[in-house]
């Protein structure tokens, strides 16, 4: 007995993913169409985002370029270049490439240098954008969209220091990151992350949250088990009465229509048992996870289904 159906769940979405894509996808289109490519960009965006595909990327990578969104542009063709080749489309392969080789002499670049004490280079914290910049990236120049841009670092025990540049179209900028003065006497330190716990470890209220999330699912499977067997239940009654009515010395002298309504009863009985013990047993189980939720104890709960019987085993 199936209580739910995530395969078909989970196709249902994509598909409707796909739908929302395709829309958003026409949208953009016609909004470039007419010339209007800010609002076709974040269309394209979000059909990507729903529904990865080639032709979008390239629509994508074509709106960046429109508004002058250069790094962007030259981004996307180049991710969308192995895509062509993959699926063998050599005319996108070569659009593509042909778009990003000609925007390379137009990027606008951003070189970050971190002018750190000696004490701070390994907790310095550098961000453009509010995107931490990566070790690797200081030093080399990174390619940008033309357009303001915030660099900021930070350091435990330090002041924190921004700076607001401007980019031009084809700009070569460097930023120098000084070495940070220390953070007045008696000043708010920025608040440290408590250290994890390890990986599958949940607070207890966290927990305890999830252990109810968890009964109340639970449960429901429960009332629908008991729901199924009640109706298979009466059904099965139902046919018991017709296999009677066919029968000249019940259980013997049974016509064909009266054999036939003894084998249907017959089955909707085992259904009906079924599904009483593992809405009953699911019942019991959430009941256990209800009322144990939020202890520090540790718990663990197994629900166990036979043709004949069920089970629910645990320490709590």
């Amino acid at each position: 007995m199936a209580l739910a159906l995530p395969g078909r769940a989970h196709a249902e979405g994509a598909a409707s993913n796909q739908a929302a894509a395709e829309a958003l996808f026409n949208q953009g289109r016609a909004l470039a169409a007419k010339g209007s490519y800010a609002e076709a960009c974040p269309k394209f965006e979000a059909s990507q985002q729903l529904d990865p595909g080639l032709g979008t990327l390239l629509n994508l990578a074509e709106c960046y370029e429109k508004i002058g969104k250069t790094a962007s542009a030259w981004a996307e063709y180049r991710e969308a270049i192995p895509l062509a080749r993959a699926a063998g489309s050599k005319v996108r392969e070569d659009l593509a490439t042909e778009r990003a080789q000609a925007l390379e002499s137009r990027l606008s670049t951003i070189t970050i240098r971190a002018m750190a004490g000696p004490n701070d280079s390994a907790a310095l914290d550098v961000r453009r954008d509010g995107v931490p910049v990566q070790p690797a990236e200081l030093g080399a120049p990174i390619p940008v969209d033309p357009g303001p841009h915030v660099v900021e670092a930070s350091a435990p025990g330090k002041q924190k220091w921004s700076s607001t540049i401007q980019v031009g179209d084809a700009a070569k900028l460097s930023v120098d990151v000084p070495a940070l003065n220390p953070a007045p006497a008696g000043a708010a330190t920025p608040a440290t992350t408590a250290p994890s716990e390890g990986p599958g470890t949940d607070h207890p209220s966290n927990a305890g949250s999830s252990q109810k999330t968890a009964a109340i699912v639970v449960g429901a499977v429960g009332v629908v088990g008991v729901g199924i067997g009640a109706v298979f239940g009466l059904g099965a009654s139902s046919k018991w009465s017709d296999v009677k009515s066919h029968c000249t010395a019940y259980p013997y002298g049974c016509d064909q229509a009266g054999l036939d309504a003894k084998s249907s009863a017959s089955s909707k009985a085992s259904v009906s048992t079924v599904a009483f013990i593992v809405g009953g047993a699911a019942l019991a189980t959430s009941a256990v996870l209800w009322f144990t939720a939020g202890s520090s104890k540790e718990k663990s709960v197994a629900l166990g289904v036979s043709p004949g019987a069920a089970f629910v085993r645990g320490s709590f």
